[in-house]
């Protein structure tokens, strides 16, 4: 190899001498059920709420992808779920197994955050901002967890435990997106609740963002 040819290689972009390798995508729409009319927020105890309650979350889906060479790593990140104006932020968490899910109290009031989910039953107690570092619950096993505070019964969300390492969930009208997903065939899962479910399989092609349709019945 003479000179020119070696100066050549050592003025390529790093980019150009270790190339990803092309991912491609996949979206579509979940069809939500129709919003139901939320509880009227009480305290349990007292019947009365010191600060202002805020709108509940909108209803959304989690959707992920399972196949060969798609489990979530050893060690997820932490990811954070806080109660803020005496609701959660979000309806829906979807985390991949062995995430470790932390549960801020940004309210005035106590909360007290709990399921009996088969797939993860476990109860942080009642605590209130600043009073004792924000609980943690690792989520072990794959599934549908609901969550509740028992303090405030109208206060309602989920996690949903996934066996993957590409989940996302849908915008308020269902519609969602996958991105940076390697090529090849999978099975995409979409979830609402404990009973409506769906799932496909998908084609995933490098360079391609794959539309689905996920109108079937719920299984």
């Amino acid at each position: 190899m003479n000179v020119a040819a070696i100066l050549l290689i050592l003025c390529l972009p790093s980019a150009m001498l270790a190339a990803e390798p092309a991912t491609g995508g996949v979206t579509g729409k979940v069809p939500l059920p129709a919003r139901t009319n939320s509880r009227i927020a009480v305290e349990k105890y007292t019947g009365s709420i010191s600060g202002k309650v805020g709108s509940p979350p909108l209803p959304k889906a989690g959707v992920w992808i399972e196949g060969p060479g798609l489990t979530p790593s050893a060690t997820p990140p932490p990811i954070q779920l806080s109660q803020k104006d005496y609701q959660f932020a979000t309806s829906m968490l979807v985390v991949p197994c062995g995430a470790t899910v932390i549960f801020p109290n940004e309210d005035p009031d106590y909360h007290n955050i709990f399921s009996l989910s088969k797939t993860k039953r476990f109860d942080v107690g009642r605590y209130k901002t600043n009073e004792r570092p924000p609980p943690r619950v690792t989520f072990e096993r794959a599934g549908f967890v609901r969550l509740q505070c028992e303090i405030h019964e109208h206060m309602k969300a989920a996690v949903l435990v996934v066996n993957s390492r590409y989940f996302t969930v849908t915008d308020e009208t269902g519609r969602f997106t996958l991105r940076g997903l390697p090529p090849g065939t999978y099975e995409l899962h979409a979830q609402f609740d404990e009973s409506s479910k769906w799932n496909m399989p998908v084609t995933i092609s490098a360079g391609r963002i794959t539309e689905v349709n996920l109108t079937a019945p719920a299984q």
